[in-house]
């Protein structure tokens, strides 16, 4: 997003040849049903392959944004830890077509994303203060919070949060499994914007710059040969930052 539109638009006009019109028209198909209207925040997830499943979900009900905290104290200290935290970077880094983004704390996510972005915080939580998920009736932009799949949310998020939500359950089962309760609140806010164009889901809200930034990253991800992009750029005397690439 800190790119120069104009760079932006004089490297795509060097990549577009490469790519064949089915795919490029693919790629724009999706960028037009992207929102960034809603995001997920994932604090201190414990299983990289549920951060995965979830992110797998988010992407196909249009969500363009999501946010991980990945706090070093949470985790505790060895080996294993640290495979685990790899794990989680991975399971991140392979959503190729999602902006992501990673907090070391709780107090600094919840800053940016409420202060500087704007969005409203609602955090999955089971407490007796927690609304129902279908009496949300907030318009603002929101950002849903899953907790560990263990211990659930943080005390310090409970207290930063906006409001806290629960899912209705009626069997013996105390909670769902993280990725199943992502896809149930996806599926609940896409019934809720069909139903009405005010819902949370917001098709076509990414502004000009984003989308064409993101279309640009669709190029990228499309060559057959990463190696390939960066030689057409650089011959161009263009260079993106590595994450793009």
């Amino acid at each position: 997003m800190k790119l120069d539109p104009i760079l932006v638009s004089k490297a795509t006009s060097i990549l577009e040849p490469w790519i064949n019109e089915k795919r490029q028209q693919r790629i724009t198909t999706v960028l037009k049903h992207r929102t960034r209207n809603v995001k997920f925040l994932y604090e201190n997830p414990a299983n990289p392959s549920n951060v995965w499943a979830c992110l797998r979900t988010i992407d196909s009900f249009g969500i363009q944004n999501v946010d991980l905290i990945i706090d070093s104290g949470m985790y505790g200290e060895g080996k294993q830890t640290l495979m685990q935290k790899r794990g989680m970077r991975t399971a991140m880094g392979s959503a190729q077509w999602l902006t992501l983004t990673n907090y070391p704390s709780t107090k600094e996510a919840i800053q940016h994303i409420r202060e500087v972005q704007g969005y409203k915080i609602y955090a999955s939580d089971l407490n007796p203060n927690s609304i129902d998920i279908h009496q949300n009736q907030d318009q603002r932009p929101i950002c849903i919070v899953m907790g560990n799949e263990d211990r659930g949310i943080s005390d310090e998020m409970r207290l930063l949060a906006d409001e806290t939500f629960t899912l209705p359950m009626y069997g013996f089962a105390e909670s769902f499994n993280l990725s199943v309760a992502t896809s149930i609140i996806l599926a609940h806010m896409s019934s809720k914007s069909v139903e009405s164009s005010t819902g949370p889901l917001r098709p076509g809200d990414l502004n000009e710059h984003e989308y064409n930034c993101l279309y640009l990253k669709g190029l990228l991800k499309s060559l057959p040969k990463k190696r390939l992009g960066i030689a057409l750029l650089k011959k161009n005397d263009i260079i993106l930052p590595a994450d793009l690439i």
